[in-house]
């Protein structure tokens, strides 16, 4: 893949990422010898450097070990505001006639672990899904059937959604089209043509004036835009539930930019507001500056992840 000169340098680090896994996806189904999504993120997830810190815990430093689980924090360099969360990779199988993404193992046990660790580190928990490259997913592409030039067929090989717009108790053929329908593409979230834009949450009449209506209504920049993108799909996603919004207020604490939230649940594991902007930071806890300039991690973070993803915008 080539990246034009002029594109973002940022949004080019992604797209090399994006380009990797692209790549060794298609070399193996070509091949017949299947991938897993703990080796494309092996062998991509460095692509983007120096624009994308990685730190990776190996093996012997995992202790217990979580697979694919990494800690992404976005950092503002005007600022210290940051946005945090926790990021399980999965991958989109095909059966038969059908398409699947399976989140229900362990009789959901692994679900129910993934909230947990984000409620201990206070950041929204999402999967990022490996949907394959063009060769996997021939069947799914638009009219233009596999042309290059194709951004949206191209960049939806690493789709970013929630794990509350999905849910253990729901088919892996049900997972698979709310991935395909409601996921953001990894490079969508630091391209700067495709704002946010104003967020039509149904609490939106409820907020007065203020940082959190301004928030969802008025252009946003750096970490607050990456969250916002985020938040703008789970808030869709509400939309489609009937359950009545709650004026009810949630307090966050460790220091959020937000700290006083809707606690309307809709029909997800919790408040909604609470579990994502509570990753929306006044500046970036203390181990973000560890493994910046290569100090030991700390064991809580050793013990439960896989590795910790650092993005300056």
């Amino acid at each position: 893949m080539t990246i034009p000169q002029n594109t973002d340098r940022l949004l080019a680090a992604f797209a090399r990422v994006r380009a990797t896994a692209e790549s060794y996806m298609n070399e193996r189904d070509e091949a017949e010898l299947g991938w897993t999504e703990e080796a494309v993120t092996a062998v991509a997830v460095h692509k983007g450097a120096p624009a994308i810190k990685v730190v990776e815990f190996n093996r012997q430093q995992e202790g217990r070990g979580v697979g694919a689980d990494y800690l992404w924090w976005w950092l503002d360099h005007t600022s210290d505001e940051c946005f945090g969360m926790l990021v399980q990779a999965k991958r989109l199988h095909r059966r038969g006639d059908s398409w699947q993404v399976d989140i229900r193992h362990r009789n959901g046990s692994q679900y129910r672990d993934l909230l947990a660790t984000a409620d201990q580190f206070q950041v929204p928990a999402l999967y990022g899904v490996y949907t394959g490259g063009l060769v996997f997913r021939e069947a799914l592409l638009c009219s233009h059937r596999a042309s290059p030039d194709c951004v949206r067929c191209r960049r939806m090989a690493i789709s970013m959604i929630t794990a509350y717009q999905l849910s253990s108790f729901v088919s892996p053929v049900d997972t698979a089209e709310l991935v395909l329908t409601e996921a953001v593409p990894l490079e969508d979230l630091v391209d700067p043509s495709l704002p946010a834009g104003v967020v039509w949450d149904l609490n939106l009449s409820k907020l007065g004036p203020g940082d959190l209506r301004d928030f969802l209504v008025k252009d946003q920049h750096g970490p607050r835009e990456v969250a916002k993108r985020i938040f703008s799909s789970v808030a869709k996603h509400r939309r489609g539930a009937f359950a009545a919004a709650l004026a009810e207020r949630t307090i966050l604490a460790d220091e959020p930019i937000f700290e006083n939230l809707p606690s309307d649940t809709g029909h997800f594991p919790g408040p909604y507001f609470p579990h994502i902007l509570r990753g929306l930071r006044v500046r970036p806890p203390s181990y973000v500056v560890d493994v910046q300039v290569g100090r030991p991690a700390p064991l809580d973070l050793v013990d439960r992840l896989a590795g910790v993803v650092v993005v300056t915008l």
